[in-house]
């Protein structure tokens, strides 16, 4: 790479159409971003991109630090971007859920993540009144994904 990067002109004026919340898992990063991008049309999003996606929104006993940490920032998103919609995505072979056992069973992973999907959703829609949820699960398929909505 050279010294110095430049990117092209942007539209630095652009709201965000979203706040978008997704696992971290760089198995899936490319993915999230081209549905993103085109499977949702969002050019431009706010993103919160951390192991284990909304479920760290979830109240939970394994983490209350990092569930504070995450209503925080998504209350700030929400206020500083004043999205259209807010965009929660769950991915199958979730490692923060099994690894930090969240759900061990990798039988009832999905239906865990589904249920977690929900209650963020209901919080959501009680802190943010009006404000649109998604819910999307991706999988992976060979070399690419696919995406369900909930």
């Amino acid at each position: 790479m050279p010294p110095t990067f430049r990117t092209p002109a942007l539209a630095a004026d652009a709201q965000p159409g979203a706040v978008v919340v997704h696992c971290s898992d760089p198995r899936f990063q490319p993915h999230f971003q081209h549905f993103l991008g085109h499977g949702l049309a969002l050019g431009h999003y706010a993103l919160i991109a951390l192991p284990g996606g909304a479920q760290l929104l979830t109240p939970n006993d394994l983490a209350p630090k990092f569930a504070w940490a995450c209503w925080r920032w998504t209350k700030f998103m929400v206020a500083r971007t004043r999205p259209a919609r807010f965009i929660l995505i769950a991915h199958e072979d979730c490692r923060w859920y099994i690894e930090n056992g969240v759900e061990a069973d990798p039988a009832r992973l999905r239906d865990r993540q589904l249920l977690d999907l929900r209650r963020v959703r209901a919080e959501l829609a009680e802190r943010f009144p009006g404000l649109p949820v998604e819910l999307y699960y991706a999988r992976l398929a060979g070399g690419s994904a696919e995406f369900e909505a909930l």
